[in-house]
């Protein structure tokens, strides 16, 4: 799946290929909003969550960039180092 078909998708299937395709890479909270990070195929999604409303979710699908910025320090790589 590419990027251009996620982003195709309705909210519905989006919610699918997410939930049954998709790794969690990392996450962290800010805000009151938990953000996770997930990599599907050869792109990024980055699901939000209000914690006092955990019904609303927000999909963000990407390829890079800044938006990874946040994670990248959550991201242990020390195992890739030995």
């Amino acid at each position: 799946m590419t990027l251009s078909n996620f982003i195709s998708l309705n909210r519905e299937d989006r919610y699918i290929m997410w939930l049954s395709k998709a790794i969690e890479v990392a996450s962290y909270e800010k805000g009151g909003v938990l953000h996770i990070l997930y990599q599907l195929d050869n792109f990024y999604i980055e699901i939000s969550l209000l914690t006092a409303f955990p019904q609303l979710v927000i999909f963000i699908a990407f390829v890079d960039g800044t938006r990874l910025t946040p994670y990248l320090e959550r991201i242990d790589i020390t195992e890739l180092c030995q």
